[in-house]
Formats: structure tokens, sequence, C-alpha cells
């Protein structure tokens, strides 16, 4: 029962996390706009396949290995910085791009493969993606090691990281959330644009301590 009770913690701490605006919602949301449902929707499943690799290494005992090699966690958040400055680089330049309000939303030509792998790229190169994991793991099952039942709040998190950033992939390609977006671009695209630049110095900032 003790544990029953701490998986349902675990994933409502999961669900409000992912469900809640950060880096990744605020890409998917941006994505959607620009390029498109489809292309909205190759990025989420590529952001949750990010998530649910972290969360089975997390499972699988990542800690031990990390606080043995270091270096690891540290070209993570070296590449995860930079990473996060080139999407914020991204959003802002969309200031410079005149937009009409009303606008009818066109799908991207581009290989939906890339919107895939960059979503991927994206929750690989956020070492806070671990951490959550990490403690996501230890209030599922705080007192049980070595069994394959501690893979269990990973299965269990992934349809809901799925059905939410696909949710938020849907939102944002929809007419009216997209013309109302436009009336309030130059803010929101600032918005992006300064969390990716703080969510970036700070792993290059954490990289050098």
């Amino acid at each position: 029962m003790e544990v029953f009770s701490n998986v349902i913690i675990a994933l409502f701490i999961y669900i409000l996390g992912i469900a809640s605006p950060g880096p990744s919602n605020l890409a998917i949301a941006q994505t959607s706009i620009y390029a498109g449902r489809k292309a909205g929707v190759y990025f989420a499943l590529g952001v949750t396949l990010g998530s649910f690799f972290w969360g089975i290494c997390a499972a699988s005992g990542l800690q031990p290995l990390l606080n043995k090699y270091s270096d690891i966690l540290y070209i993570l958040k070296i590449l995860g910085g930079l990473y996060f400055l080139y999407l914020a680089y991204n959003s802002f330049k969309m200031l410079t791009k005149k937009e009409y309000k009303k606008v009818e939303i066109k799908e991207s030509k581009n290989s939906y493969k890339k919107y895939f792998f960059s979503g991927i790229m994206m929750h690989l190169l956020n070492p806070k993606a671990i951490a959550v994991w990490i403690a996501i793991i230890a209030i599922a099952l705080p007192n049980e090691q070595n069994s394959m039942s501690i893979y269990f709040p990973v299965i269990l998190c992934l349809p809901f990281g799925i059905v939410i950033f696909i949710a938020y992939a849907f939102m944002f390609s929809n007419q009216r959330v997209v013309n109302k977006y436009f009336d309030f671009k130059k803010y929101i695209d600032s918005f992006v644009g300064v969390t990716f630049s703080l969510v970036g110095f700070k792993l290059l900032f954490d990289a050098n301590k």
C-alpha cells in the first residue's frame, strides 16, 4: 500500500512538472505555431522519448554513475547550455519578423524527422530532466533497489507525458489560439527567448562550479 501511494505521489509530481510551462512546452508551442500541428506533434514525441530515456537511466542507477564520472554531467551541462542559447537566439529572431495578426497555419515543408530529433536533443541536453527523474524514482520506490519493479513508475508516467506534450502541440496549432498568440506575439516571443536564455546561462554557470 505504501509503495502504491508513493507511485501516485511520484506520478502527480511528474504530471505537475511537465504540464507547467517550461522550456520543453514552450518549444512545442512555438514549433506548432510556426510549423504546424504535425511538426509540433513530432517535436512533442521527440521530447517524450528523450524524457523516457532519462527515466530509464534514472531507474537503472544513473546517479551513482554520475557521482563516479562527474565529467559526464559537466559535458551535458555545457552542451545543454549552448543548445538552449541557440533556442533563445531563434526565439529572439522571431521578434524581427513581421506577421499578420490573423494568419493561416501552414504546415512546414521541412522533414518532420528534423522536429522529432530536435525534441529528443532538447530533452537529452537538459540535465534538469535527469534530476527530476531521479527524484521521481526515489519517491516512488525509496526502499527498493535492483528490482524490475523500479521501472514501473517510468512506464506509468510515459503515457501521461505523451498525452500532455501532444496536447500542447494541438492547443498551439489551433487557429483561434494562434490568432490570439499573434496579438501578444512580441511579448510571448520575448518571454520564450528570456526563459531559454536563463536556462542556457544557468546550465553553463552550473557547469563551471
